[in-house]
């Protein structure tokens, strides 16, 4: 662009030209005229020669003077409106002047809000011609601009697997968060536990943005949100005397939810005034741990099966009772937020052999007369006494009432130890051994079907209820002996 000196320096040149032409036309004017009355006659020719010559320069330099004012008015008149979008929001003499505008609101909003700010610079010219009046002031330009203009801030976000999580003012600000959610497991390892390796899972980046002010997070807000998907934390100190298991019953959690929640922390070694976190994080960021461990553990022992044709199907026993063995294990433990992920044994060494257990098995078929274990009730009938105290005395059986005469079967296989009539009261009686420990007795009957010695089975008729011995109607008085002990039928009879 031209400057204005210069524009000035040539309409001087050119009114000093002009003065010179007309000197020039006024001195020829008094030679022409002198020229005339001494040679009128010789120098006609040239006179008129001149005449043209002299006529031809005017027109040039009128022509060359009017081209040049022109230029110099085109040049004066020369300006550029200025669009931010789409509106017009001005008329200046050069570019450079809105661009020193903008740099010092730059500066300006910067200072303001403390952080790089970068103004949205949708601005373009158009060239137009302006007289001095309509070209818009340095102070109005900047209204304009500021009434109109969106301004950006210089931010760091921070992506997360190719997503952005949060924006914050400086790259140390998004760094320091990181540093912050691994600085737990840091600890753990400067307290001994041997962590060989802590990273972060997710890939990360922090990008430089230009973004809205209001998309600047706080350092807190996005160090919560990374720690649990939320802004907010809420949290329990601990009081005197308090547990993972009485928080746990304060805000209806399990003792697991508040362990997940609380890595960081060991449930034994709470201190009153920890800050206890009361929401399983769903954490933005995983933080892997790979940790070195060495510990003993059982070897489990193994059982084998051998079988005796000499016992029943039913029967079995040990022949060898089985031991486990112990092992040191070195491994290498990972583990995401604190929880285990995956382990890796280096090395084990076998301290003691586990001691495989054998255990024998009948094949031999059992038959119907060898206990199955169980206890069918012996008779049909309604439960006239329970067993209990009655009267005062221990009634050691069940009583059974049934008319005389319903039939009696065995509860059970095994094999009859008495039958006939018994002086204790009882009347006529049946005991039957099992063979497992087991001894059951059917009493105040009025028929008796086997013999002492007899084998018999589960639900043979065995004899027929009465009203024998001390009895105050017909019924069955069933009893059931453990290791010669009585004990209550009812838990037995099925």
């Amino acid at each position: 662009m031209d400057n204005p000196n210069h524009i000035r320096e040539t309409l001087g040149r050119l009114k000093e030209q002009g003065n010179k032409m007309l000197e020039f036309i006024k001195r020829f004017k008094i030679q022409n005229i002198d020229f005339k009355e001494d040679n009128s006659n010789d120098c006609n020719i040239k006179s008129r020669n001149m005449k043209v010559a002299l006529s031809s320069l005017m027109i040039i330099s009128i022509i060359a003077l009017c081209i040049t004012g022109y230029k110099v008015y085109d040049i004066k008149m020369r300006a550029f409106d200025v669009y931010l979008g789409e509106d017009i929001i001005g008329t200046v003499r050069n570019q450079e002047e809105v661009n020193h505008i903008m740099d010092n609101l730059e500066k300006e909003l910067s200072n303001t809000y403390n952080i790089d700010v970068v103004l949205d610079k949708d601005i373009r010219f158009e060239q137009t011609r302006a007289k001095d009046q309509l070209i818009t002031s340095s102070s109005n330009l900047q209204k304009e601009i500021k009434s109109k203009m969106n301004f950006l801030v210089s931010g760091y976000a921070l992506e997360v697997d190719g997503v952005e999580v949060g924006v914050l003012k400086t790259k140390e600000d998004v760094e320091d968060i990181i540093s912050e959610i691994k600085q737990p497991y840091e600890d753990m390892a400067k307290e001994g536990t041997d962590i060989k390796d802590i990273g972060i899972v997710e890939n990360i980046q922090v990008v430089k943005r230009e973004v809205p002010l209001n998309k600047i997070k706080e350092k807190e807000d996005l160090y919560n949100h990374l720690l649990t998907g939320s802004e907010e934390i809420k949290t329990h100190m601990v009081e005197v005397g308090e547990s993972f298991w009485t928080i746990a019953k304060i805000y209806n959690l399990s003792v697991d939810e508040l362990e997940t929640a609380n890595p960081d922390k060991n449930p034994e070694k709470l201190q009153i005034g920890d800050e206890v976190k009361l929401i399983v994080p769903k954490s933005v960021l995983t933080v892997a741990t790979v940790l070195e461990v060495e510990y003993t553990e059982n070897i489990n022992y193994e059982t084998e099966i051998e079988y005796d044709d000499t016992m029943y199907k039913n029967q079995k026993k040990t022949k060898i009772n089985g031991s486990n063995g112990e092992r040191k294990v070195l491994a290498e433990e990972t583990k995401h937020n604190g929880i285990l992920v995956d382990k890796d044994i280096v090395k084990e060494e076998v301290i003691t052999n586990p001691v495989t257990e054998v255990i024998v098995k009948g094949t031999k078929e059992v038959p119907k007369t060898v206990a199955t274990g169980t206890f069918l009730m012996p008779t049909r009938g309604r439960v006239s006494s329970r067993y209990g105290m009655r009267s005062g005395r221990m009634h050691s059986g069940l009583d059974i009432a049934a008319p005389i005469g319903t039939a009696i079967k065995a509860a059970d296989g095994g094999k009859v130890i008495y039958s006939g009539s018994n002086r204790s009261g009882y009347g006529k009686m049946v005991e039957i051994d099992h063979g497992n420990g087991f001894i059951t007795r059917y009493a105040h009957c009025s028929k008796l079907l086997v013999s002492v010695g007899d084998k018999i089975y589960k639900g043979q008729h065995i004899a027929n209820v009465g009203n024998t011995g001390r009895s105050t109607g017909p019924h069955l008085h069933f009893e059931v002996l453990k290791n010669g002990k009585n004990y209550n039928p009812s838990n037995y009879v099925k």
